[in-house]
């Protein structure tokens, strides 16, 4: 009976480590993910993941502070979410993983032309003559 991924990951872990490739669970560099930045509120000293958009600092500063403006808050968060973008963004690939020219269209225009595609369809399929039915 073959092992389950679980042993065969646990089994490549222990020759990276016996091979020193890796950290000390020979996990591979390029696998670890980066800790995360936690910024400090200058107001009420609560502290908060930055992202690459910084949906929960803005929340954060206009829920409990009511600032518009995030930057009185947390000062520097801007500088650390355009660093997030450019190491997300690093070899031309979209945040979302797709390049090509699919890549820069816009969620709004995706709805657009599936919806235009249902139309076509519909429309080809009540185009069609209707058939005639026959009574029983």
């Amino acid at each position: 009976m073959p092992g389950s991924n679980k042993t065969e990951r646990n089994r490549k872990l222990k020759s990276n480590r016996d091979a020193g490739i890796g950290d000390e669970n020979g996990r591979l560099p390029t696998r670890v993910k980066d800790a995360g930045i936690i910024m400090l509120c200058n107001v009420c000293k609560s502290e908060l993941k930055c992202t690459k958009t910084n949906t929960e600092l803005k929340r954060h500063a206009l829920g409990k502070h009511g600032k518009a403006d995030y930057e009185e808050c947390f000062p520097g968060a801007e500088k650390h979410a355009a660093a997030l973008l450019v190491k997300v963004t690093k070899g031309g690939v979209a945040p979302g993983g797709k390049t090509g020219p699919s890549s820069n269209i816009t969620k709004a225009e995706k709805k657009k032309k599936a919806a235009a595609g249902l139309d076509d369809l519909l429309g080809a399929g009540l185009s069609s003559k209707p058939s005639k039915k026959k009574g029983k």
